[in-house]
């Protein structure tokens, strides 16, 4: 009888303790507890895995050889617009820059566009976009290239996952913001119909007050090919530079991106336990797009098949061991744990499915102590610290491990601790935690804080996470996390602790600069105007309990153009570093110093309490820049406009101040420059109000036809026959009189209405051209364009549109252009004038003579006509040297097969002369002022 107890008790145990171990295995394969524990078996079954090497992709690599050859990062727009140019060159047919273009260059826009146009010819050039979270706000929002960028690129996101150990195995092929719209960079370069440059991007980088995510979706496991450094790589520098290395490229395809040290961002990959190497974010894309290319692609199985099979896996084991009445021996242990393997190892290889095993392996293992569990029930608490040790888990993994006794006394340390703490086991093995773990949480390096004193305490009663400084035994310091948790027996009883040390220096330092990056301005390194607008409203917050004034200097360079066209934009470059640090040097330790943009600075100030002490800084600011600057050996002089403004006298915010302060500076400026001035109400109110008004009345004018277009006969002057005519527009004003167009045109420039009023004029000359032709008098029309709108890419549809609504030939309409509109963008205009010059359109070259450009323009652009500036023809008859440029001009248009035009003809005699020396068409006040079409027509019959 108490036989059959015994056996009925024991039966009772091991249903208990099997529905114990079913229910546990089942908790761990959904909750996925052994992670890790899956993350190494899954790297070391990897290695066993033959993948495919693609010889058909090369990386170009901003290596180290390509800085010494091209210069310092960040190199100009114009760098990557060559490359992009020289692939194109060669056929290739796709290529993906790891480069992420998201703002301009404000040193060379000039660049920017070429960069454009480059990737606009080569048709196919994939850009990344990626997530980023605004950490003051902690908004969520897509960083994407400029959209003068991507308008011709396509795009792909270049989210890396990391898995909780940081290592990088796996690639959401789709993500994005709230939804995952956008396909993974290497995805687009393996399949081009997954593109999402057709996406619509909120450049707003501030976001709104919904919470956002990021959400990523199709998840696949990388089977990475070979070792590190695999793939060709080809050196950015030898692609620019090197014909047959580019020539190699034909028929590849190419990724870009960075490798030099300490340049871009690297991941640890299930490859790096080789060799300890972290991989290039461009060596990940090539792995990427390789497993696509080839159909390699490792599926995770879901949670719940993870679950189903784990449990089904042990539960058979259990099922047939009860149900043949055998003993569960080591060698069969051994054969399950193996068998596991091996099939989760073919479902990898064959069917490129990854099974965790982790849950289904331990409950095999269980099974032993289960069967046998009263033989080994003594034996578990060693068991438990042996295992513990000796896991191969813990040695394979990059993050630090300690475990402690429950005296807090070192028992363990894994290599990674090692490398973290800079020691070794045997130099720290028995002492106390405190002794070795030199902790801080902020940089007076104190380690009584209270959150470290917990964390190092022997009693922690829950899991304690933090992160802060340590201190090796070398001295060195590094930024880790720290997990602490208790380990506990079977009886609740506390057996010692494991620590995990992870060092994220490497991460907080990137994060650190990036933050820099987008606070500072990369050429001066002074505070940007972001930076400086969140100082500036900080400073009012103290100042509003302090009750102190804030000085505002919004400063400004004087004529800055003639250092950059006479020197070059480089030059310019040095002028405003060098200027940035007088600046610094001159004023005050907490006064704050920022580059607002352009030539322009701010200096903030709670020092300068009045006028006279303001003025005095002023002044010595003005000083302080008047000095020589020594250039490229050049000596330089430059000076500054400066204006004043005061927190809270001129205003309660910053923006307000700072317009204010800025408004002052342009009344400098506007008076000559040199010189400060305060903000004064009364004149920018009388200032600002007539600008806006007549705005208001300009625009009125432009829609109601107001405007008078005029027209200066350009006669033959040995017959005093019309042969062409200059359209010139005129403002009646009602109350300001007649306004010439030095008086509104710069204002239709700056306020976006020179389009309008440019198509006006073009319009009505050409109609008037028209008329004339109808009544058989065949007169060229000259019509002046603006720069900006020479540079419109509508405006030959412009000038299609009228001609084909006035019936004008092309060939009696001629389009006057200046310098100014020409060498700010030779190539482009160029290509603009070419097609313009197709239509049979003729150009004239307006105030030849007066620029520094001249001869260069005649040899590169299709010029057919240069009129001699009126500067010249007015002391023509007075001034030897005026006479003898005169004569060089109209004997170089001759000579050139030009047709040469002199302006400012006003007096018979200068006619003559003018005439002598084989120039015939003349234009001035002595043949006739701008006069209306009807008295044009007039003057046309009397002259015939």
């Amino acid at each position: 009888m108490i036989f059959l107890e015994n056996f009925r008790r024991q039966q009772n145990t091991f249903i208990v303790r099997t529905f114990f171990l079913l229910t546990t295995i089942t908790v761990i394969a959904y909750t996925e507890i052994l992670e890790r524990l899956d993350f190494v078996v899954y790297d070391e079954i990897l290695h066993f895995i033959d993948s495919t090497h693609d010889s058909n992709i090369v990386i170009v690599t901003i290596d180290e050889k390509s800085l010494s050859a091209l210069g310092s990062w960040p190199w100009s727009r114009g760098v990557h617009a060559e490359l992009i140019n020289r692939l194109t060159s060669i056929g290739n047919k796709v290529v993906a820059l790891d480069l992420l273009f998201s703002e301009l260059q404000s040193t060379d826009a000039h660049a920017d566009l070429l960069l454009a146009k480059a990737i606009a010819t080569h048709g196919n050039v994939i850009l990344p976009v990626a997530p980023i979270s605004n950490n003051n706000s902690g908004a969520l929002y897509l960083t994407a290239p400029h959209p003068i960028f991507r308008q011709h690129a396509v795009l792909g996101h270049v989210d890396i996952e990391l898995d909780s150990d940081g290592v990088a195995r796996r690639v959401f092929l789709y993500a994005g913001i709230d939804a995952p719209a956008w396909p993974a960079l290497a995805l687009v370069l393996a399949n081009p119909s997954t593109a999402g440059h057709s996406l619509q991007i909120n450049d707003n980088k501030k976001g709104d007050d919904r919470l956002k995510h990021w959400v990523r979706a199709e998840e696949t496991l990388i089977p990475y090919t070979g070792k590190l450094n695999s793939f060709r790589h080809v050196s950015y520098s030898d692609v620019l530079f090197n014909d047959a290395k580019l020539a190699d490229l034909k028929g590849k395809t190419v990724i870009v991106g960075m490798t030099a040290a300490g340049m871009g961002t690297r991941f640890a990959t299930p490859l790096s336990a080789d060799n300890r190497q972290s991989m290039t974010g461009v060596e990940w894309h090539a792995n990427v797009y390789v497993m696509l290319q080839n159909n390699h692609a490792i599926h995770p199985l879901p949670e719940i098949w993870v679950t189903i099979l784990s449990f089904l896996w042990v539960a058979i084991i259990l099922t047939g061991v009860c149900w043949t009445k055998n003993n569960f021996t080591v060698p069969l242990l051994a054969f399950f744990m193996v068998a596991g393997l091996f099939l989760v190892y073919q479902s990898l290889k064959i069917y490129h499915v990854w099974i965790p095993p982790s849950a289904a392996l331990l409950g095999t293992l269980a099974i032993y102590p289960l069967w046998n569990w009263r033989r080994v029930n003594q034996f578990i608490r060693a068991f438990l610290i042996t295992q513990l040790r000796s896991s191969t888990a813990l040695e394979a993994i990059q993050d630090g491990v300690i475990i402690t006794d429950a005296h807090d006394h070192v028992v363990y340390i894994n290599r990674g601790a090692e490398k973290i703490l800079r020691t070794e086991f045997n130099q720290i093995k028995g002492k106390v935690l405190q002794q070795i773990l030199h902790l801080y949480t902020n940089h007076n390096h104190r380690p009584e804080d209270r959150s470290v004193k917990k964390l190092l305490t022997p009693g922690l009663d829950c899991p304690g996470v933090l992160e802060c400084g340590l201190k090796t035994t070398l001295n060195t310091e590094r930024t880790v996390r720290i997990t602490r948790n208790q380990l506990h027996d079977e009886h609740e009883a506390l057996i010692g602790s494991v620590i995990a040390i992870t060092d994220i220096t490497d991460t907080v330092e990137l994060t650190q600069r990036i933050a820099h990056h987008e606070d500072y301005d990369a050429l001066t390194k002074l505070p940007n105007r972001t930076k400086l607008m969140t100082q500036f409203d900080q400073l009012i917050q103290v100042t509003q309990i302090t009750n102190k004034t804030i000085t505002i200097f919004f400063i400004t360079l004087d004529n800055f153009k003639k250092v950059n066209d006479a020197m070059g934009h480089q030059a310019g470059d040095k002028l405003l570093r060098m200027v940035s640090e007088r600046l610094n040097e001159s004023v005050n330790q907490d006064d704050i110093v920022a580059r607002w943009g352009g030539d322009e600075f701010i200096l903030l100030s709670v020092y300068l309490t009045d006028k006279d002490i303001a003025t005095g800084m002023a002044q010595k600011l003005l000083e302080v820049i008047r000095s020589r600057f020594e250039i490229d050996s050049l000596e330089v002089y430059v000076s500054v406009s400066i204006g004043i403004s005061f927190y809270p006298e001129n205003g309660l915010t910053s923006d307000t101040i700072l317009e204010r302060a800025r408004t002052a500076m342009y009344r400098v400026k506007r008076d000559g420059g040199n010189c400060f001035n305060f903000y004064s109400p009364e004149s920018t109110l009388v200032w600002t109000r007539d600008r806006l008004e007549l705005e208001k009345e300009l625009r009125a004018a432009i829609t109601n036809h107001e405007l008078q277009v005029l027209f200066q006969p350009i006669v033959h002057a040995e017959t005093h026959h019309i042969a062409r005519m200059e359209a010139l527009v005129r403002w009646p004003h009602p109350a300001r009189g007649f306004l010439s167009p030095s008086e509104f045109i710069p204002l239709a420039e700056n306020v976006g209405l020179i389009d309008q009023l440019g198509e006006l004029v073009l319009r009505t000359s050409c109609l008037a051209s028209y008329k004339l032709l109808k009544l058989g008098y065949s007169v060229n029309v000259s019509v002046n364009v603006s720069p900006r709108q020479l540079l419109n890419k509508n405006f030959l549809q412009t000038i299609f549109n009228a001609l084909h609504d006035s019936g004008l030939p092309p060939r009696l309409l001629i389009l006057e252009i200046t310098e100014s509109a020409i060498v700010n963008d030779m190539e482009r205009v160029g290509n603009i004038l070419t097609k313009i010059r197709e239509l049979d359109i003729l150009i004239a070259l307006d105030d030849f003579g007066t620029g520094y450009s001249s001869l260069t323009l005649l040899r590169e652009l299709p010029i057919d006509i240069i009129k001699i500036d009126k500067s010249f023809v007015r002391t023509l008859d007075q001034n030897q040297n005026d006479l003898t440029i005169v004569q060089a001009i109209i004997g170089l248009g001759i000579n050139m097969g030009l047709l040469v035009v002199a302006e400012g003809v006003e007096t018979a005699k200068q006619a003559r002369i003018l005439l002598q020396h084989h120039c015939y068409y003349q234009q001035g006040y002595y043949f006739s002022r701008p006069i209306p079409y009807q008295a044009l027509l007039e003057l046309i019959n009397k002259n015939r």
